[in-house]
């Protein structure tokens, strides 16, 4: 048989042998079917009202004058706020709080309208229940928009009094006009931010957890995949068994990152085959991701202990959290290791502009990701093998 002939025969028999030990071994499977099938669905289920609307507030308007009165409409008027209970004091409204009827105050003073009226700066204070972040957005974002279309009106009010009117009046307030436009999440949905990175943070940790737990079970119990073939072809293990990860879990991608969105609703700009070139960059990214660091795991319980304390700081390193441009030095370098730090950026970023030039900057970071990987994958076969090699003479 050619060399070629050969290459092939041996790699088809690594492959069929990885998914030989994948559906036979029932923790894997486990991990594969339940995260990578249930996970996306229950995510989506949890997180499906990315926005509270019509939020219950309590409102305290000491003032009960004009600017107040139209201030409170303007605001019960919005998506984000309902005015459910005026009240006398500020202390009757978190009683209200308190009991959980409501879960914004807005205070308005009682100078409000005699300061605007002499035209100095009047002040609204806002008090959110913490208890979730998207209380407070919504009370922020209603009290604020109203805020700012007050300022506009209270302006044209007073121009026109001094004798401009019509166009006049608009340069004088809006000189350079503008308009505000929420191209990809109108909404301001925390789906968009959070969803979008759980689903492709699920195919890495899944994978991870997936193969390193068959790592640990094949070194316990005295076997590697690194003789698979005789110790032969380090290439050849690698591509065989990634071929063999590829087909699963270019599976489980779509399902995760195509599908699911599709039947939750969730708005997808891109095409279906931009999506699959995505996948497939990411798909290969995290299988050689896997591969190189489960050259670690000797014990199967191992990997629960690196869930715990690796998927915080993968999630956080998505930017997700906490803006990539503020991460200090250290943190920058710490994140070029995940592949979701580009896979989860690139997808959020493909979904809201249906743009696959707009992700090129990942793909190239991806791409780089690859190729370093698979060579370190390379190397921890080859180590491996070197060491049993000696093991086995050593033996009596």
């Amino acid at each position: 048989m050619s060399y070629i002939g050969n290459w092939f025969s041996e790699t088809w028999k690594i492959f069929i042998n990885e998914l030989r030990e994948v559906f036979h071994d029932n923790g894997v499977m486990i991990i594969f079917c339940f995260a990578g099938l249930v996970y996306p669905v229950l995510y989506n289920w949890i997180y499906s009202i990315g926005s509270v609307d019509e939020m219950p507030v309590a409102v305290v308007d000491l003032s009960q004058g004009s600017y107040s009165r139209r201030y409170l409409q303007k605001l019960d008027a919005t998506r984000e706020c309902e005015l459910a209970f005026d009240c006398m004091s500020l202390q009757e409204a978190q009683e209200l709080m308190a009991r959980q009827k409501v879960h914004g105050i807005v205070l308005i003073p009682s100078d409000f309208d005699t300061r605007i009226v002499q035209g100095m700066q009047a002040t609204v204070s806002t008090y959110a229940d913490m208890s979730t972040f998207l209380y407070y957005k919504a009370l922020t974002i209603g009290t604020n928009l109203v805020m700012l279309d007050e300022v506009h009106q209270i302006q044209t009010e007073r121009y026109a009094a001094a004798g401009f009117t019509g166009q006049d009046a608009l340069q004088l307030v809006e000189p350079i006009q503008y308009d505000d436009a929420r191209l990809y999440n109108p909404n301001i949905s925390f789906t968009m931010f959070f969803v979008y990175m759980c689903l492709f943070m699920i195919l890495q940790q899944v994978m991870f957890y997936g193969s390193s737990t068959l790592a640990g079970t094949l070194r316990e119990e005295g076997r590697s995949f690194a003789r698979v073939i005789g110790g032969r072809g380090v290439g050849r293990i690698v591509l065989g068994r990634g071929a063999a990860y590829f087909l699963i879990f270019l599976f489980l991608g779509v399902y995760g990152a195509i599908l699911i969105p599709w039947l939750f609703h969730m708005p997808v700009q891109a095409s279906f085959g931009d999506l699959i070139i995505l996948l497939a960059f990411f798909v290969a990214d995290i299988i050689l991701f896997s591969f190189t660091w489960s050259s670690a795991i000797t014990k199967r319980e191992t990997v629960l202990v690196l869930l715990l304390f690796i998927t915080p700081i993968a999630v956080f390193l998505t930017g997700f959290t906490w803006p990539a441009s503020n991460f200090s030095p250290f943190w920058k370098v710490v994140s070029n290791i995940f592949p979701t730090t580009f896979g989860c950026r690139a997808y959020m970023t493909l979904c809201n502009t249906g743009s696959l030039s707009a992700i090129s900057p990942e793909l190239r970071a991806m791409t780089l990701q690859t190729i370093a990987y698979y060579a370190l994958a390379c190397i921890a076969i080859y180590v491996e093998n070197d060491i049993l090699k000696k093991q086995e003479k050593e033996r009596p």
